[in-house]
């Protein structure tokens, strides 16, 4: 029987992020435009986006309209750098210690993910050493990132994850909609978070690098227009 397959972004950022200008219907577009069948909304230190996206798209399918499926996640500033919670219920508060991050995205049933790991640049990242300490507690490693300030950064990951036995997730990163599904995983559909581990092993990553600083600019053209 063939199973079906979906797209998944496993990165991206909405208006609820300070430096984001994704609306829903810039999403939708976006998504519907670049065959994404699936976010993980990522939103800096607030899970209200995550919800709000989610219930949105519930409410269009209900209605008979086409419309992504939301996966509820933060990106939570951590004191040791920045970890992602997907399939959350609620909001973890930042400034705690990497450990206590992870143990309160687990009590919830939430997956620790951990996103651009040797983005080098970053002055706040899990090094190698820390990701190997924690280990037990992560689920999945970013393996390619659309917009690392370091170049290298994903050839880094895709080393590490050659040595260690960690799911590979991929995400766009994007703030903005141009670049929403720019990176992406294929993978077969799933019904929650331990079914996304198992469909992770076999999935394939398709992905394509662009500038943070052209980025930044699109979304200052962008809250211009939205001004004048």
């Amino acid at each position: 029987m063939m199973v079906d397959k979906v797209n998944v972004d496993f990165h991206v950022h909405t208006v609820h992020s300070p430096d984001s200008v994704i609306t829903y219907p810039f999403l939708v577009d976006a998504c519907k435009a670049g065959g994404i069948d699936a976010v993980a909304i990522m939103d800096h230190d607030v899970i209200e986006g995550a919800l709000e996206f989610s219930a949105l798209s519930e409410q269009a399918l209900r209605r008979g309209e086409w419309a992504p499926r939301i996966l509820i996640g933060e990106e939570i500033r951590t004191s040791g750098g920045e970890i992602c919670g997907l399939f959350l219920n609620e909001h973890v508060s930042k400034g705690l210690t990497p450990l206590e991050t992870m143990r309160n995205i687990r009590a919830q049933g939430g997956l620790v993910y951990v996103p651009h790991p040797f983005d080098i640049l970053k002055l706040k990242r899990l090094k190698t050493q820390e990701l190997e300490e924690l280990s037990g507690m992560i689920d999945i490693i970013e393996a390619f990132n659309g917009k690392p300030r370091f170049p290298g950064a994903n050839t880094l990951a895709w080393r590490f994850l050659k040595t260690h036995d960690f799911p590979a997730g991929a995400g766009s990163d994007s703030h903005e909609p141009t670049r929403l599904g720019t990176v992406f995983v294929t993978m077969d559909d799933f019904k929650g978070s331990g079914d996304i581990l198992e469909k992770l092993v076999t999935a394939e990553i398709t992905g394509k690098l662009y500038s943070p600083l052209s980025s930044a600019y699109t979304r200052f053209k962008m809250r211009r227009a939205s001004e004048g």
